[in-house]
This record gives C-alpha cells, sequence and structure tokens, in this order.
C-alpha cells in the first residue's frame, strides 16, 4: 500500500509535470529550453565539498572541525548545503525568496534531498527555519518552509511549521557582523516540547551565512529536549574567496 508521504509526492509531481507541460521552463542561468537548471549550470556551481568543516563548511583537508569553530558554541550537529550563494545559485535563491517561485523550491528540495540521502542521518522532523509573523505577513509567505514541504514529500519525513516559532521580531541580518548577527537573533525563537523533545530535527534554510540564525533556533530546539539538530540549507554566503589544493575559489 502506498503511504501518504508517496501519495502526496506523486500528486505533487504530477502538478508540476503538468504544468511544465503547459509552460515549458528555461534555464535560470543561460535560458535554455526545458528545465529550470541545466546540467551545465548545475555543473559551474561551486559546490559543497565534504572536506569541510561540519559547523560552517569551510573547506578543509579532510571533514572535521576549523580553527574558528573549535572555540565556539553550537547548537546543530552538523551542516551539510549545496552550493556557494552565487551565480545560478544566487539567481535561484532570489527567485525563492523574492518571487515565490514554487518550481525553483521544488528544483532546489531535489538537491537537497539528495545530500540527506547521501547521509546516515536518522531524521525525526524536518522544520523550516520560521519567519516572525510580522515578516512572514509582509512577505506572504516563508521561503524555507517552501524548500521544506517538497523536501519531506522526497524523504518520505513529516514536516512540521508548529514546533518552532520566532518569539521576537529581529531587524535585518544583512549587513551586520559576526557578532551583531549572534546579538540579534539571541533568544529569538522557542520550541515546544511536546512536540520535538527527544526527536532528531533537520532544520531547514535558504542560506547559510554566518549560521546565527540557525544556531539560535537551533539552541531553541535543544533547550525543549530536542536529542539531535542538523542544519541543511540550498546554498553558503560567500566571504572571502581562497583556493586550496587546486580546488576551485571556495567560501572561507
Amino acid at each position: 500500500m502506498m503511504d501518504k508521504f508517496a501519495f502526496q509526492a506523486r500528486v505533487y509531481r504530477f502538478f508540476w509535470n503538468s504544468v511544465d507541460w503547459l509552460f515549458p521552463p528555461e534555464c535560470i542561468g543561460c535560458g535554455k529550453e526545458g528545465v529550470l537548471i541545466c546540467s551545465d549550470c548545475w555543473h559551474g556551481m561551486v559546490r559543497a565539498s565534504l572536506n569541510s568543516c561540519i559547523f560552517c563548511g569551510v573547506q578543509l583537508p579532510k571533514r572535521g572541525v576549523c580553527a574558528r569553530c573549535e572555540h565556539l558554541p553550537h547548537a546543530i550537529d552538523e551542516l551539510r548545503y549545496v552550493a556557494a550563494y552565487q551565480d545560478v545559485m544566487r539567481t535561484a535563491i532570489h527567485r525563492l525568496k523574492y518571487e515565490r517561485d514554487l518550481g525553483i523550491a521544488i528544483e532546489l528540495a531535489n538537491l537537497l534531498a539528495q545530500i540527506v540521502q547521501a547521509t546516515n542521518w536518522q531524521i525525526d522532523l524536518i522544520m523550516p527555519v520560521p519567519l516572525s509573523e510580522k515578516r512572514k505577513a509582509q512577505r506572504g509567505y516563508n521561503q524555507a518552509a517552501l524548500l521544506a514541504y517538497p523536501l519531506s514529500l522526497q524523504l518520505h519525513l513529516p514536516e512540521n511549521t508548529q514546533g518552532l516559532v520566532r518569539v521576537h521580531e529581529t531587524r535585518s541580518q544583512v549587513n551586520l557582523n559576526f557578532q551583531e548577527r549572534q546579538e540579534n537573533v539571541q533568544g529569538a525563537f522557542s520550541a515546544d516540547p511536546t512536540i520535538v523533545k527527544g526527536k532528531t530535527i533537520l532544520l531547514v534554510d535558504d542560506v547559510f551565512t554566518t549560521g546565527a540564525t540557525i544556531n539560535a533556533a537551533a539552541a531553541a530546539l535543544r533547550e525543549a529536549g530536542c536529542t539531535r539538530v542538523y542544519a541543511l540549507t540550498a546554498a553558503k554566503a560567500l566571504r572571502r574567496q581562497v583556493t586550496i589544493e587546486n580546488t576551485p575559489a571556495i567560501d572561507v
């Protein structure tokens, strides 16, 4: 018998396949017809490497913890992301965040699902990082939730948007430095123990910059009794470019 996730996923795919048939997509990077992100543009992205810091994604000789993260508190157990926040990925995030592009959300959710399927994470709930009610009302939606729903269908895992809420309005993180970001989101979230206690949570967001927001959200989940928290984002914002051991330019 088909479970509810498989049924919902099939309906969801059928709907979007019908949309694509009626309105054929074009690659957001080069305009090629038939796909939203063509193989050439996908391979042109600066994709995440496993040889990186488990907390911030900085390139390392092998997967582990970087020197900076060794001295910082972390509420997440591990971070994974798809690609650097530049070029095609930057365009994809902007269309998701500011244009409510559900086709892009599905495309990115497919990539996120591939990452989770390659890990040994045992996840109980998928949760999008919540917006404040004011910001959500202004935008009309939460872009992280646009990713979390199709991801839950792909992974056959429940999504929950009630167990973690943003309880304090915070100013935009744009143009804030590391310390300011940490202070800005401190105590901004609250989690419901009746939903998250004893659970392993997959936190989903669009972009990881310094990790301040995701760690604040994860800290609230920990305080409510969550067992483990994994973080998954479509992109990771660049701070500066370096080249290590003939690898492409990456964020550090």
